[in-house]
């Protein structure tokens, strides 16, 4: 695998205790690892469905060209071309989350991202972010937690399959 799973060090960042489990197939990983390994920030959208188990993400769609040293877009169109291929059934599940790197920053959400993820929370309570840093293999992943909000979910709510 690529990539591996990292809490956060950030003082005051809360932690998922009574969140839904979420299952990350260790293939998802893989792609997410070899399309995250560039000196600029990278962007995707995590395929997948929540069942009794809780959230798989089985599938990853890349994100576009739209990608800066410190900055990085799902475009409408590409929105608009994974909604059509879900529809159409090319795509097995639906958007569960996202995933975006910080190469050489950490592990952590920014004001940029934590907007990003109340913007994709108005579709779904169940949508997760997945933050990378590339230069130290590792990432986190967030999720919206009843009564509390957003938080790093821990190892123990993370299965890789």
């Amino acid at each position: 695998m690529l990539i591996s799973y990292r809490r956060s060090s950030a003082e005051g960042s809360e932690t998922a205790n009574s969140l839904f489990d979420i299952n990350i197939t260790s293939s998802v990983l893989d792609r997410i690892g070899a399309d995250v390994r560039r000196p600029y920030e990278r962007i995707g959208l995590l395929i997948g469905s929540l069942l009794d188990d809780g959230l798989w993400v089985n599938d990853v769609v890349l994100g576009g060209n739209g990608d800066s040293e410190t900055s990085c877009v799902v475009t409408a169109r590409k929105l608009a071309k994974v909604a059509d291929d879900i529809i159409k059934g090319k795509l097995d599940g639906r958007i569960v989350g996202w995933y975006h790197s910080h190469p050489g920053y950490g592990i952590f959400m920014s004001e940029t991202d934590l907007n990003t993820q109340s913007k994709l929370l108005q579709f779904s309570p169940f949508v997760i972010a997945l933050v990378v840093d590339p230069e130290i293999n590792e990432f986190g992943i967030w999720a919206l937690e009843p009564d509390v909000g957003l938080v790093q979910v821990s190892n123990d709510h993370i299965r890789i399959i």
